[in-house]
């Protein structure tokens, strides 16, 4: 799934001052528009996947707050959000390609980070397509899983391993499990 980025993100913001930012998330589901950005979190993830390869990359989240009663009213323009991000980035550096989510939950949806799918200009609004991620082998193929794997099998205790460790240049076994 391609993920959209905080440059992004950004550059809709310049692009469309006077749109209404709305959410769009499961089942063709909206957040109520009188919703409230809460928080902004920024997270750098360093990584080891099952085949020993190290990773590194950040993320930004925005905490959308949606009240308990909708109100018929319009979502915040897109130059409302762009002057509480000015306040934002002069505590914090952004790096560009961080990797956009929206973490969004309410009393029918658990609380969670979605990631941010597709932004879509429509009529005066700009709509976010919030997903959910799921689980992958990054190494699937030193694993020797396939790529198109997207659930495992439940696993049973065996003497086996799930897949055969490969050997490093520095002669230390990795692989999955």
């Amino acid at each position: 799934m391609k993920t959209l980025t905080w440059n992004d993100f950004k550059t809709n913001l310049d692009l469309y001052p006077k749109f209404h930012l709305k959410f769009e998330y499961g089942k063709n589901q909206t957040i109520f528009p009188n919703y409230h950005i809460t928080e902004f979190k920024l997270a750098t993830i360093q990584s080891v996947d099952c085949g020993g390869k190290t990773d590194s990359w950040s993320e930004i989240i925005l905490q959308v707050l949606e009240p308990k009663i909708e109100k018929d009213t319009e979502s915040m323009t897109l130059n409302k959000v762009n002057s509480i991000l000015k306040k934002v980035t002069t505590s914090m550096n952004i790096p560009e390609e961080a990797t956009l989510r929206i973490e969004f939950g309410n009393d029918a949806t658990a609380m969670r980070q979605y990631f941010v799918s597709e932004m879509q200009p429509i009529g005066n609004s700009l709509l976010i397509h919030l997903k959910d991620g799921k689980t992958e082998c990054k190494a699937s193929a030193s694993c020797g899983l396939p790529k198109d794997v997207v659930s495992f099998p439940k696993l049973e205790k065996s003497s086996s391993a799930c897949c055969s460790p490969k050997t490093e240049d520095i002669g230390e076994k990795v692989g999955c499990c």
